[in-house]
Protein backbone atom coordinates (compact mmCIF):
# COMPACT_ATOMS: atom_id res chain seq x y z
CA UNK A 1 0.00 0.00 0.00
CA UNK A 2 1.55 3.24 -0.76
CA UNK A 3 2.24 5.42 1.54
CA UNK A 4 -0.12 8.38 2.39
CA UNK A 5 1.96 11.47 1.84
CA UNK A 6 2.60 10.40 -1.78
CA UNK A 7 -1.21 10.45 -2.58
CA UNK A 8 -1.04 13.95 -1.74
CA UNK A 9 -1.43 16.98 -4.58
CA UNK A 10 2.46 17.58 -5.88
CA UNK A 11 3.71 20.37 -4.16
CA UNK A 12 1.39 19.81 -0.96
CA UNK A 13 3.98 19.08 1.47
CA UNK A 14 6.24 22.14 0.18
CA UNK A 15 3.78 24.36 0.74
CA UNK A 16 2.80 22.52 4.21
CA UNK A 17 6.91 22.66 5.35
CA UNK A 18 7.34 26.59 3.77
CA UNK A 19 3.91 27.51 6.06
CA UNK A 20 4.83 26.01 9.18
CA UNK A 21 8.44 26.91 9.15
CA UNK A 22 7.37 30.75 7.88
CA UNK A 23 5.11 30.54 11.10
CA UNK A 24 7.82 29.40 13.31
CA UNK A 25 10.57 31.47 11.62
CA UNK A 26 8.40 34.24 12.97
CA UNK A 27 7.31 33.50 16.19
CA UNK A 28 11.12 31.50 17.36
CA UNK A 29 13.28 32.98 14.72
CA UNK A 30 15.71 30.78 12.62
CA UNK A 31 17.64 29.29 15.42
CA UNK A 32 14.09 28.69 17.22
CA UNK A 33 13.55 25.06 15.52
CA UNK A 34 14.75 22.35 13.53
CA UNK A 35 14.31 20.22 10.35
CA UNK A 36 13.42 17.39 13.38
CA UNK A 37 10.89 18.99 15.35
CA UNK A 38 9.24 20.57 11.38
CA UNK A 39 9.19 17.11 10.12
CA UNK A 40 7.60 15.96 13.70
CA UNK A 41 4.85 18.56 14.11
CA UNK A 42 4.12 17.17 10.38
CA UNK A 43 3.89 13.64 10.97
CA UNK A 44 6.27 12.89 8.37
CA UNK A 45 9.72 11.68 8.53
CA UNK A 46 12.75 13.89 8.45
CA UNK A 47 14.00 13.01 5.01
CA UNK A 48 10.55 14.46 3.46
CA UNK A 49 11.96 18.13 4.85
CA UNK A 50 15.02 17.53 3.19
CA UNK A 51 12.96 16.09 -0.12
CA UNK A 52 12.43 19.78 -0.65
CA UNK A 53 15.16 21.70 0.83
CA UNK A 54 18.43 19.86 1.61
CA UNK A 55 19.43 22.26 4.20
CA UNK A 56 18.08 24.65 6.59
CA UNK A 57 20.06 27.46 4.53
CA UNK A 58 17.74 26.50 1.45
CA UNK A 59 14.78 26.49 3.70
CA UNK A 60 15.21 30.15 5.16
CA UNK A 61 15.91 31.20 1.43
CA UNK A 62 12.82 29.93 -0.06
CA UNK A 63 11.20 31.46 3.05
CA UNK A 64 12.73 34.99 2.02
CA UNK A 65 11.75 34.30 -1.44
CA UNK A 66 8.05 33.46 -0.60
CA UNK A 67 7.91 36.82 1.45
CA UNK A 68 8.84 38.73 -1.76
CA UNK A 69 6.52 36.58 -3.83
CA UNK A 70 3.86 37.45 -1.54
CA UNK A 71 4.84 41.27 -1.30
CA UNK A 72 4.38 41.01 -5.10
CA UNK A 73 0.96 39.57 -4.89
CA UNK A 74 0.10 42.38 -3.01
CA UNK A 75 1.39 45.31 -4.88
CA UNK A 76 -0.65 43.55 -7.89
CA UNK A 77 -3.45 43.69 -6.06
CA UNK A 78 -3.24 47.04 -4.85
CA UNK A 79 -1.80 48.39 -8.92
CA UNK A 80 -6.00 46.54 -9.70
CA UNK A 81 -7.65 48.30 -7.09
CA UNK A 82 -6.83 51.55 -8.41
CA UNK A 83 -6.23 53.07 -5.31
CA UNK A 84 -4.89 56.84 -4.57
CA UNK A 85 -1.76 56.91 -3.24
CA UNK A 86 -2.65 58.09 0.13
CA UNK A 87 -5.37 54.93 0.35
CA UNK A 88 -1.81 52.90 -0.64
CA UNK A 89 0.00 54.51 2.09
CA UNK A 90 -2.85 53.18 4.65
CA UNK A 91 -3.11 49.69 3.32
CA UNK A 92 0.92 49.57 3.52
CA UNK A 93 0.32 49.99 7.16
CA UNK A 94 -2.69 47.62 7.48
CA UNK A 95 -0.46 45.46 5.74
CA UNK A 96 2.60 45.68 8.58
CA UNK A 97 -0.09 45.53 11.27
CA UNK A 98 -0.81 42.15 9.96
CA UNK A 99 2.59 40.80 12.27
CA UNK A 100 1.22 42.29 15.62
CA UNK A 101 -1.00 38.63 15.00
CA UNK A 102 -0.01 35.67 17.08
CA UNK A 103 3.30 37.13 18.64
CA UNK A 104 4.76 37.39 15.17
CA UNK A 105 8.02 39.61 14.22
CA UNK A 106 7.77 40.44 10.78
CA UNK A 107 10.01 39.19 8.01
CA UNK A 108 12.26 42.51 7.62
CA UNK A 109 12.41 42.18 11.94
CA UNK A 110 13.54 38.78 11.78
CA UNK A 111 16.33 39.24 9.47
CA UNK A 112 17.55 42.61 10.79
CA UNK A 113 18.00 40.58 14.20
CA UNK A 114 19.93 37.77 12.72
CA UNK A 115 21.44 39.33 9.82
CA UNK A 116 24.85 38.08 10.95
CA UNK A 117 23.80 34.78 11.81
CA UNK A 118 21.51 33.87 8.16
CA UNK A 119 22.50 32.13 5.52
CA UNK A 120 24.05 34.31 3.12
CA UNK A 121 21.21 33.73 -0.01
CA UNK A 122 18.69 34.27 2.96
CA UNK A 123 20.15 37.76 3.67
CA UNK A 124 20.13 38.45 -0.06
CA UNK A 125 16.63 38.10 -0.63
CA UNK A 126 15.70 40.00 2.83
CA UNK A 127 17.80 42.67 1.13
CA UNK A 128 15.74 42.56 -1.91
CA UNK A 129 12.25 42.30 0.08
CA UNK A 130 13.38 45.69 1.73
CA UNK A 131 14.80 47.14 -1.42
CA UNK A 132 11.01 46.13 -3.08
CA UNK A 133 8.92 47.51 -0.53
CA UNK A 134 11.54 50.90 -0.24
CA UNK A 135 10.92 50.98 -3.96
CA UNK A 136 7.16 50.66 -4.02
CA UNK A 137 7.05 53.02 -1.29
CA UNK A 138 8.89 55.62 -2.96
CA UNK A 139 6.98 55.36 -6.28
CA UNK A 140 3.45 55.62 -4.20
CA UNK A 141 5.26 59.17 -2.59
CA UNK A 142 6.28 60.36 -6.22
CA UNK A 143 3.05 59.44 -7.42
CA UNK A 144 1.22 61.34 -4.41
CA UNK A 145 2.98 64.37 -4.47
CA UNK A 146 2.44 64.46 -7.97
CA UNK A 147 -1.50 64.32 -7.84
CA UNK A 148 -1.54 66.45 -4.96
CA UNK A 149 -2.67 63.91 -2.32
CA UNK A 150 0.93 63.43 -0.67
CA UNK A 151 2.86 66.49 0.64
CA UNK A 152 6.17 65.70 2.11
CA UNK A 153 9.97 67.61 2.80
CA UNK A 154 12.68 66.30 0.96
CA UNK A 155 13.29 63.35 -1.49
CA UNK A 156 10.52 60.57 -1.58
CA UNK A 157 13.24 58.17 -1.71
CA UNK A 158 14.29 59.41 1.82
CA UNK A 159 10.74 59.78 2.85
CA UNK A 160 9.93 56.12 1.93
CA UNK A 161 13.12 55.02 4.23
CA UNK A 162 11.43 57.58 6.93
CA UNK A 163 8.47 55.38 6.99
CA UNK A 164 10.00 51.92 6.66
CA UNK A 165 11.73 52.29 9.77
CA UNK A 166 9.08 53.88 11.44
CA UNK A 167 6.73 50.95 10.72
CA UNK A 168 9.54 48.33 11.70
CA UNK A 169 10.26 50.38 14.84
CA UNK A 170 6.57 50.24 15.74
CA UNK A 171 5.97 46.72 15.13
CA UNK A 172 8.93 46.21 18.11
CA UNK A 173 7.85 48.53 19.96
CA UNK A 174 4.05 47.08 20.17
CA UNK A 175 5.62 44.04 20.91
CA UNK A 176 6.80 45.41 24.18
CA UNK A 177 4.48 48.45 25.40
CA UNK A 178 0.87 47.22 23.70
CA UNK A 179 -0.73 47.60 19.93
CA UNK A 180 -1.47 51.73 20.58
CA UNK A 181 1.88 52.54 20.21
CA UNK A 182 2.22 51.09 16.66
CA UNK A 183 -1.45 53.10 16.17
CA UNK A 184 0.20 55.91 17.63
CA UNK A 185 2.87 55.85 15.20
CA UNK A 186 0.77 55.06 11.89
CA UNK A 187 -1.04 58.37 12.52
CA UNK A 188 2.26 60.12 12.79
CA UNK A 189 3.52 58.41 9.90
CA UNK A 190 0.26 59.69 7.81
CA UNK A 191 -0.10 62.75 9.43
CA UNK A 192 3.75 63.49 7.75
CA UNK A 193 2.70 62.73 4.36
CA UNK A 194 -1.12 63.74 3.97
CA UNK A 195 -1.72 66.73 2.05
CA UNK A 196 -3.39 69.17 3.97
CA UNK A 197 -5.87 69.60 0.48
CA UNK A 198 -6.94 65.87 0.84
Amino acid sequence: MAAVHRQRPRGQMRRRILRLAADWLQQRGYHGFSFGQLAEALEVQSSAIHYHFPTKADLATALFRQYRDELAGWRAQMADARLEPDERIERFLDLEARDLEGEHVGPLGIAAVEYASLPSAACAEAEALCDDLIDWLTATLVAGRAAGRLDFPGDAGDQACAIMAAAQGALQLARIHGRSDFAAVRRAILAGVMSRGV
